[in-house]
């Protein structure tokens, strides 16, 4: 407030020797009206502004040159005045958080699926700086239990010019889809091929990135509460890299490439496993079970390509086994997908410099005149579990979206996930469809 108070005295100062201070009474009404300063302030430079010249302003009266001069050394002074006050001020807090509330129907085929409701996502934060570069943040789900339901809890350094640094319980830097918030994914559920994103662990991460690109690296242990019994628990290295190559006036090409190697620990075994891009259900559709594993390395191509209302996205990932039985062959599973959207209403994806995508803002808001935002959109997924000796499944997918964005922080969806086709695995041909619905909202 000091910064806006120094700058609108500074400038009335020059306008003494200009064409007066009318365009100053213009900005005040203009800063007032738009919640930029209080009354209290606006009371008080109109009341300087009505004096024949602002207070110490004499010495400023020799020349146009002198003023601006003179007024540009006041701004700097006050500006570094406030910076060293705000540079020394305690920790701040931002308090905020997401619920999900989802709804399904199945028509089955071979397997049982449970119709039903729940609460996908409940959840609370808190974030903010301890001091200067210091920052923090705090997650937590209410759909967990006890250690379970937290998410987020890591401190971050900002102070280096190399980079910045994280530590904590966070995300592996790991693919777009998984990078991308729940909050901000375009269906319900991230396309099937997520299933070999880590997730959340314990880590030390570095950061780096500019205007067009980023860099991450880290090394990561297991989750919140580490290896179960007295196993030794599992560990390994992740990092990801993006960058633009073309972006302009909202439109961009978005390329990157993740890398994931992680050693099994004493446990020696892996799992993957996938529901029909629903978690209404619990039934998965394909699932390789229990199988030795000494470690496994996982990498991931992404794309993404925004034009004005227009967006395609895909990824393809690829992941290696090494067994820990010596006779048991190694293992080769994969998958993708391709998904694209189109907003009617004339909206755009929402790029953060991060990169990963955010918050879609509506051109109009419902209750204010507006109908919202609205968006249609539509998904090919694939996994393949099979190779060697196990035999997983192969499962195809095909979704259809309808996301409508009535505020800013308030959206519905509607998703129609039709399974194309089950091949081996578990359950071999089943073939199920699911319609649901989700009401989100962030605050």
């Amino acid at each position: 407030m000091r910064i806006v108070l120094t700058l609108i005295l500074g400038f009335w100062v020059v306008s003494v020797h200009a064409a007066g201070n009318q365009a100053l009474l213009e900005l005040l009404r203009a800063l007032h009206e738009n919640g930029t300063i209080d009354r209290q302030t606006y009371d008080l430079v109109i009341q300087a502004a009505e004096q024949e010249t602002p207070a110490g302003a004499e010495q400023l009266q020799a020349t146009d040159e002198t003023s601006e001069q003179s007024v540009r050394e006041m701004i700097r002074h006050e500006i570094a005045q406030v910076t060293t006050k705000e540079s020394k001020k305690g920790p701040t807090v931002r308090v905020g958080g997401r619920i999900q509330l989802d709804a399904a129907t199945f028509a089955e085929d071979q397997a049982r699926h449970n119709d039903g409701t729940e609460i996908r996502r409940a959840r609370l934060f808190a974030s903010g700086e301890l001091s200067e570069y210091w920052k923090y943040k705090l997650q937590y789900d209410f759909t967990g239990t006890g250690i379970d339901g937290l998410q987020d809890a890591y401190l971050e350094y900002t102070g280096l010019d190399l980079f910045n640094i994280r530590l904590g319980h966070f995300k592996e830097p790991f693919s777009l889809q998984n990078m991308t918030s729940s909050k901000y994914i375009t269906f319900m559920e991230r396309g099937m091929p997520h299933v070999f994103a880590e997730g959340r662990n314990i880590g030390l991460q570095l950061h780096r990135g500019g205007d067009n690109w980023n860099l991450y690296g880290g090394v990561f242990g297991d989750g919140r509460d580490g290896a179960g019994s007295d196993n030794d628990e599992g560990a390994g290295f992740a990092g990801r890299v993006t960058w633009l190559p073309w972006r302009y006036d909202g439109n961009l090409v978005h390329l990157g490439a993740s890398v994931s190697h992680r050693a099994s620990g004493s446990t020696d075994t892996l799992r993957f496993r996938e529901r029909p891009e629903s978690h209404v259900t619990d039934t998965r559709l394909v699932d390789t079970g229990t199988f030795d594993a000494e470690s496994f390395t996982r990498v991931v191509a992404e794309t993404a390509w925004v034009h004005e209302m227009f967006n395609l996205q895909a990824e393809y990932y690829h992941t290696s086994v090494d067994r820990e039985i010596s006779t048991n062959p190694d293992l080769d599973f994969n998958g993708f997908y391709v998904e694209g959207g189109w907003f009617i209403t004339g909206e755009s994806m929402n790029y953060k410099k991060s990169g990963n995508f955010s918050r879609v803002k509506p051109k109009t808001i419902v209750g204010q005149g507006g109908y919202g935002a609205w968006q249609l959109a539509a998904r090919y997924s694939n996994l393949d579990l099979d190779d060697g000796d196990i035999n997983g499944g192969e499962i195809d997918s095909f979704t259809l979206g309808l996301n409508w964005f009535a505020t800013e922080y308030l959206r519905f969806t509607a998703n129609y996930v039709n399974v194309l086709e089950v091949d081996g695995g578990p359950l071999s041909g089943d073939e199920p469809d699911v319609f649901q619905l989700r009401a989100q909202l962030e605050f």
